[in-house]
């Protein structure tokens, strides 16, 4: 079963929060979840943890954007405009290792949206993202990997995992026009993750209070603090 959550409204700050928030919570251990960002703010923007906050700084305010952070899974910067940002979070025990996940998580969203007539292409080459070449950080949407969404040429889906013990966080983010707010794109992404989990039926869920104020507590002791921003 894959449990769709109904998502508050939330800035960049809260959104990271309560993704980790629900990788973590006690009472969605055997739940497989799928929730689609609902965004309170305007552009606003969140890097890699690996990153270098320097680097980041600098490209990001260059563009006018005054809202960003860290986020707890890897990658490049990515900026949220008007993309359709995504989190899975899911148990796995399977014989796959991150970088297949990927692949095939990539596929079977490839193949939805196919099925709808949008063809996306996968980009081939099988590399690694490298998110601080020569200690300058990078665009995770100008430096596609293997794995990827590509339209046109163009980069338009990618995503960064990161395992929590035995269940993994995937953090994704399409960036297509009319993306956000498209009921039908959510329904290929959710029906995608549905597939890859072996077929999986949908559900929706909301949200406990606990949960919530638990993002709260989050954002402020760590994803709007300097500490956690410019950890690297």
């Amino acid at each position: 079963m894959v449990k769709i959550l109904s998502s508050p409204r939330l800035d960049v700050y809260g959104q990271m929060a309560l993704d980790e928030v629900l990788v973590g919570e006690e009472s969605f251990k055997s739940e497989n979840l799928c929730r689609f960002f609902n965004w309170s703010s305007g552009p606003s923007a969140t890097f890699g943890y690996a990153q270098f906050y320097q680097s980041c700084k600098t490209q990001l305010e260059a563009l006018g954007i005054r809202e960003y952070t860290r986020r707890p899974t890897g990658g490049g910067i990515v900026l949220h405009k008007d993309d359709l940002t995504f989190s899975l979070i899911f148990n796995y025990g399977g014989v796959l290792n991150v970088r297949q996940i990927y692949d095939k998580l990539h596929g079977l969203i490839r193949e939805g949206f196919e099925r709808s007539g949008i063809k996306f292409d996968s980009y081939g080459a099988q590399s690694d993202y490298r998110p601080s070449p020569g200690g300058v950080s990078s665009s995770c949407f100008n430096n596609p990997v293997g794995g990827d969404l590509m339209a046109g040429g163009r980069k338009i889906l990618g995503g960064a995992m990161r395992r929590y013990g035995g269940r993994i966080l995937y953090q994704g983010s399409l960036q297509y026009k009319g993306a956000r707010g498209s009921g039908e794109f959510e329904s290929i992404i959710a029906c995608a993750f549905a597939d890859f989990l072996g077929g999986s039926d949908l559900n929706g869920l909301e949200l406990p209070p606990t949960v919530i104020k638990g993002a709260e507590r989050l954002v402020l002791e760590r994803y709007r603090t300097q500490s956690w921003i410019g950890k690297f």
